[in-house]
């Protein structure tokens, strides 16, 4: 849950960009801010807005659950919850312009009633209460931090901000960054208050934890084999930079009739792309080879939604988180991208990075991030070689009339096919129970991103696997004894 932020990330990534000597141009462009105050300052996002407008000369309030994300003699930090009124009461003291990004990135279709709960109290009703919070004390104007998912429902092809909502929401993050957005907006005028949204694509830049490091993940594991879909689809993304300069460039236009005022932007690079095309560079630059062979997008999305509902349903009992959401599997699989004109037209916004120079500045994070990679450790090729035979042979055996009578002929007798058939349903119950209780422990040594192959590997070698995480948990729980 941390501070609702979403991302979190060291302080060392990027800081020092946004903390040299501030031009005087930029500063001058931005004093009308006034005291500006970042929900989810220790977010990805709130972390970067802050060190901008703290580069800009400007004064800084942070408000977050976690501890402050840096130190400034111009910056102050709340630790407060956004589902706290009165907290956010306190935060709005003095503040000209609030810039709301916290918020609860859960993306699943199927969700229990807290996790649901908890989705609807930060991303509806947290918006709320700032918007009441900031009217109460004065504040001028507010920049909310929406989502290009609040219109993606069919594809979006070069859509703009009259593409209406999704009309049918497929996950809890969508349904209440919709609902939040909504009442942002409406709130524009009322009280002093003048409000807008901004609608960011994909985030990433680096430091952040939720797309780079994945794909780097995937190819460290070997899993980056095949691409999804026919590379069809098109989708946005927004580097960091363009973001916190949108939503810098959006408040300093929130004035009295402008027409900034109660309405939505969208804040991307401006160059749709295929996901797997957007990652490629990156891929390629590191030594990977970028894949060449396709799954079917629709075989994709239905398997991804029915292992989502299993997990939901089996969770409690170990069944692993399915390797894609439905609603990843659906936005890497589906175009959906929009126009940023009415930025440029409303507010003279174009992003300050191009899409080329972002993502050479992702090479080297990347290159850390692959450096530093979590693997799974295997057990001796004996093993491997060992019981793959002797399940694939016993499972030839159980399953083939055919073979079961050819191995008699030329061996000898042999146990009868339905005793070979219960003792093969019995291992592969035994191997599946392996499996589960492998990504549990894996996930309990703090292992979450091997967690799934942990389980794959356990289910394809039973205990020859489990054995080793086992032993890393009986390291972990001598470890303090042996310190003292």
């Amino acid at each position: 849950m941390g501070g609702f932020a979403g991302q979190r990330r060291p302080l060392d990534v990027a800081l020092p960009l946004y903390l040299a000597e501030p031009e005087s141009d930029a500063v001058r462009a931005t004093a009308a801010l006034g005291h500006c105050l970042v929900t989810g300052a220790a977010g990805f996002l709130g972390m970067h807005l802050v060190a901008e407008l703290l580069r800009r000369g400007l004064r800084v309030r942070g408000f977050d659950l976690a501890p402050p994300p840096l130190r400034h003699a111009h910056y102050e930090h709340i630790e407060g919850d956004v589902r706290s009124l009165e907290a956010l009461r306190k935060a709005c003291i003095g503040v000209d312009t609030v810039f709301h990004t916290a918020a609860v990135l859960d993306f699943a279709r199927f969700a229990p009633a807290a996790r649901r709960e908890l989705s609807y109290a930060v991303n509806v009703r947290g918006v709320e209460n700032l918007v009441r919070a900031a009217r109460e004390a004065g504040a001028l104007r507010l920049v909310h931090t929406s989502s290009n998912n609040v219109t993606f429902d069919a594809p979006v092809i070069d859509g703009d901000e009259s593409t209406p909502y999704a009309a049918r929401t497929r996950d809890l993050y969508t349904e209440t960054k919709i609902l939040g957005e909504q009442v942002a907006l409406a709130a524009s005028g009322h009280g002093g208050l003048l409000t807008c949204a901004i609608r960011p694509g994909g985030i990433y830049g680096p430091g952040e934890s939720l797309v780079f490091p994945r794909v780097i993940d995937e190819c460290a594991r070997g899993r980056y084999i095949a691409k999804i879909g026919d590379s069809s689809a098109l989708s946005d993304n927004t580097y960091i930079d363009n973001l916190v300069d949108g939503e810098i460039e959006a408040a300093r236009h929130l004035l009295p009739g402008s027409p900034v005022c109660g309405e939505a932007y969208f804040i991307t690079d401006g160059h749709p792309i295929n996901y797997f095309e957007f990652f490629r560079p990156v891929v390629e630059a590191l030594g990977f080879t970028h894949p060449r062979r396709s799954v079917p997008a629709g075989v994709v999305r239905t398997t991804m939604t029915v292992w989502e509902l299993f997990h939901f349903w089996l969770a409690p009992l170990g069944w692993p988180r399915p390797p894609l959401l439905a609603l990843e599997a659906r936005k890497i699989t589906l175009s959906h991208y929009s126009r940023i004109d009415k930025a440029r037209r409303d507010f003279g916004w174009q992003p300050v990075v191009s899409p080329e120079a972002a993502i050479a500045r992702m090479l080297e994070p990347c290159r850390r991030l692959l450096a530093g990679h979590e693997r799974v450790t295997r057990p001796h090729p004996a093993w491997w070689i060992a019981i793959l035979s002797g399940m694939g042979l016993l499972g030839v055996l159980a399953l083939s009339p055919g073979a079961h009578a050819l191995w008699q002929s030329w061996i000898g007798p042999f146990p009868p096919r339905p005793l070979l058939l219960g003792v093969f349903a019995w291992a592969l119950g035994l191997h599946l129970w392996r499996a589960l209780r492998a990504v549990q422990l894996a996930e309990r040594l703090g292992l979450s991103r091997t967690a799934l192959a942990w389980g794959w590997q356990t289910f394809l070698l039973g205990f020859a696997s489990l054995r080793l995480l086992e032993r890393r948990a009986e390291e972990n729980r001598s470890e303090p004894a042996g310190r003292s």
